[in-house]
């Protein structure tokens, strides 16, 4: 073979590695560019529930579910697909009861807010109940907005992952003891989460 049909060759080959590289690397971009957000997934996860759960009982079920927070409360059934925007995942059930088009949230819908005033008062009526070792390992309270009007409340402990569920669940019963309605928020609370110091969910109480 002579140098000029090297030459040809040579240049066949490397268009060809090119052509291949560009073709591998095309659907790893249009994965990414195309990828759902957390919260549309929580949104459509949610619409879908509430579409159900309006074609089973009717115009009636919106108003459970909006007034007495029956999608706040599925919400924490949901497992994983509401988890990652609770706030997202209930809106779209609240859509999807009413029968509504869907209305697709243009960011992370949930708000989580800290309230330390919030945690020493719980833990100074409980420690003057005599309940202090509970407690004491507690380590921060957060707002979670979900809506407009509903919140849940959740207490960040240091129990580690895998243990503490009998003592997660008498401190939620503690709290909703305590709890006698908003103490000065605007809103609705609906639930008690007590988290491990993995900051994954021990247990769920409706207050």
């Amino acid at each position: 073979m002579n140098h000029r049909s090297n030459r040809v060759l040579g240049i066949t080959v490397a268009t060809l590695v090119g052509l291949v590289g560009c073709g591998s690397n095309k659907p790893a971009s249009e994965s990414r560019s195309t990828a759902m957000p957390a919260y549309v997934a929580a949104y459509r996860a949610g619409y879908t529930v509430g579409k159900a759960v309006y074609d089973s009982s009717g115009k009636g079920a919106a108003v459970h579910e909006t007034v007495w927070g029956g999608c706040t409360r599925r919400a924490l059934r949901a497992g994983s697909a509401a988890e990652v925007d609770r706030g997202a995942w209930v809106q779209g059930c609240l859509n999807g009861v009413a029968n509504a088009p869907e209305q697709i949230p243009t960011g992370p819908v949930t708000e989580r807010t800290p309230d330390a005033k919030l945690l020493e008062q719980f833990r100074t009526w409980a420690r003057a109940k005599g309940e202090g070792q509970q407690v004491d390992h507690t380590r921060a309270l957060m707002a979670v907005q979900l809506t407009e009007h509903d919140y849940d409340v959740e207490i960040s402990t240091d129990y580690p992952a895998g243990s503490g569920k009998s003592e997660s669940e008498t401190l939620a019963h503690s709290f909703v003891e305590w709890w006698d309605g908003d103490h000065g928020r605007d809103g609705i609370a609906r639930n008690i989460l007590i988290l491990g110091a993995d900051g994954k969910k021990l247990t769920a109480q409706r207050i």
